[in-house]
């Protein structure tokens, strides 16, 4: 899948599992701004196993420092669909998230933060923003735009980072299924390739599902980019985009309902 394609998707599942809107699961419902937030963190954590390509998003967000972290991490996985596209490296992703909570500072304005997780925030919101051509073009507003998110995140709803370890995860499978579903297929048992006996491998269904180099693949959207998978990036689009509407729709509510009984409530008060 394309770095677009991956961020759509790992929205689109992040809203479907917290939204209690009736086209959503809502398996583990979250306020709006939960809802809201986590999709643009989702977007941002479902193109991180791409972090093993030179010329993926992550890896051209931040200039010569993101390629140089993209390098190192495709060099330590073994390339590129290696050993981060896998549960495993899902898994790990997640716990490292929980434990860069565990980093705080005191910062002025905002007291003690929790660093780790907002310098997690950070990274994927920018991610995201880059995937999804959120803002203005640039490292500098990219990283920038960024850096208002999180500020914002962290003065007016610091609660919201608890879910972040469960972002990552949700984001890191979206991004794997969707490549399971491409004509290159994944590493399964990575680092155990068991490749298919030669007499097989031209078997006209089990050469795309077990390919000659051990990988596995279900290729119903055909290759990376193809017509199939930017349709299906077209509906899940709106898909999510319904379920931030509906969510922004009863945050603005639920502010509304707040002004109103603290202006009933003043009332009361001058009347006694």
């Amino acid at each position: 899948m394309m770095g677009a394609s991956h961020a759509v998707s790992g929205a689109a599942a992040w809203v479907a599992l917290t939204s209690t809107a009736p086209i959503a699961l809502g398996t583990h419902p979250l306020p709006p701004q939960g809802v809201i937030i986590g999709a643009l963190v989702t977007a941002g954590a479902a193109l991180l196993p791409d972090a093993d390509h030179h010329s993926a998003t992550i890896a051209r967000s931040g200039g010569f420092l993101t390629r140089g972290l993209a390098g190192a991490a495709g060099a330590a996985s073994g390339g590129h669909r290696h050993g981060l596209h896998t549960a495993i490296a899902a898994v790990g992703a997640a716990l490292l998230t929980g434990l860069a909570d565990r980093l705080t500072a005191t910062v002025p304005l905002l007291g003690t933060i929790p660093l780790g997780s907002a310098l997690v925030l950070l990274a994927l919101v920018a991610f995201a923003n880059k995937a999804l051509d959120l803002g203005r073009s640039g490292v500098v507003n990219l990283w920038l735009g960024a850096t208002v998110v999180t500020v914002a995140v962290l003065a007016w709803a610091p609660e919201q980072l608890e879910w972040l370890p469960q972002a990552v995860l949700v984001g890191f499978l979206v991004h794997l299924v969707g490549d399971l579903l491409t004509t290159g297929g994944l590493p399964l048992l990575w680092p155990f390739l068991v490749r298919p006996p030669r007499r097989l491998r031209k078997a006209p269904v089990l050469r795309r599902v077990w390919l000659p180099n051990g990988y596995v693949a279900l290729p119903v959207l055909g290759r990376t980019g193809s017509a199939r998978e930017q349709a299906l990036t077209a509906v899940l689009s709106l898909y999510a985009g319904a379920l931030v509407v509906v969510a922004a729709g009863r945050l603005v509510d639920g502010i509304g309902r707040g002004t109103a009984g603290a202006a009933s409530a003043a009332g009361v008060a001058g009347l006694g």
